[in-house]
């Protein structure tokens, strides 16, 4: 064989080797980038249904913090302080929707996830600023609350009736249709429907002012908190205390009737500040006799 024929044979055969080394390494890199797709995929289900998680906590975490800030402003006015400014509680909500990641070849990959992603972020991060601004005004309630805890012992703020089932029947209004009456007046206070019988406690310490009866209260018991608070306990159907006693806060006063111009057996409760009606469930601190 001639140099030039060996010479053309060793050069064809060095072409088939290149043209075959090209062909696998584009079969496996085929390969290879399909792995990579389905991992790709993978991990975005993963990341998907971790948001979702995420979403779903975020949503249970704001119900909570949604009840929170209702015990919060009760706590405050219990500890006497000025409710937050409506500003500041909401602090951190509201704003636009979401927030384009960062990451913009993220963004580019998949923008939806990315979006959702971003949405998440900011839900999270408006939670943690409730979430700090409770704790800082909680904090700030529980510390006046222990310098004045002799005075929060005399504040009416716990429920005034010791019963398996009882309920506010009628709310504290400006306006109401009196219901044996026949027309509207002011409801100066709450009407808590129980059992005949149902024990009435004292909702915070004091003096009792009145223990007797009168017009349309029936059976009454007055006490006076100091500071210009006052408490009314009416339609009793027995009274425990006499005029001039000093009682404790959950001691009790007397029992649910009907007595005055009750419909059924219910308690007529009032608190008063320097004589003027204000709405008792503001003050309901908590339901530990409701029971």
């Amino acid at each position: 064989m001639g140099k030039r024929a060996a010479r053309a044979i060793g050069l064809s055969a060095a072409a088939l080797v290149i043209l075959a080394s090209a062909f696998f390494a584009g079969v496996l890199g085929r390969q290879d980038a399909a792995e990579e797709l389905a991992r790709y995929r993978a991990e975005n289900r993963q990341l998907l249904g971790s948001l979702q998680a995420m979403e779903r906590q975020s949503g249970q975490l704001g119900q909570a913090l949604d009840d929170l800030s209702v015990r919060e402003r009760r706590f405050r006015l219990v500890a006497g302080l000025p409710l937050l400014d409506p500003d500041v509680y909401s602090v951190g909500v509201g704003g636009p929707g979401g927030v384009v990641p960062a990451d913009d070849e993220f963004f580019e990959i998949a923008p939806d996830l990315a979006r959702e992603a971003g949405d998440v972020a900011v839900d999270l991060e408006q939670l943690l600023r409730r979430a700090d601004l409770l704790g800082v005004s909680l904090a700030e309630a529980a510390d006046s609350v222990g310098a004045q805890r002799e005075r929060y012992q005399r504040l009416p703020s716990i429920w005034p009736v010791i019963a398996e089932d009882s309920w506010i029947s009628s709310d504290f209004s400006h306006n109401r249709l009196h219901p044996t009456l026949g027309f509207r007046r002011p409801h100066t206070g709450v009407d808590i429907s129980a059992d005949f019988g149902s024990l009435v406690v004292a909702t915070g310490a004091g003096r009792v002012t009145f223990a007797g009866s009168r017009s349309g209260y029936g059976a009454l018991v007055e006490i006076d908190h100091g500071d210009g608070y006052e408490s009314r306990y009416a339609h009793l159907g027995r009274v425990d205390v006499r005029l001039g006693t000093t009682v404790r806060r959950g001691e009790v006063l007397g029992e649910v009737s009907n007595s005055g111009t009750a419909t059924g057996p219910n308690l007529h409760y009032e608190v008063r500040l320097h004589n003027r009606p204000l709405n008792p469930s503001r003050y309901f601190l908590d339901y530990s006799y409701r029971r």
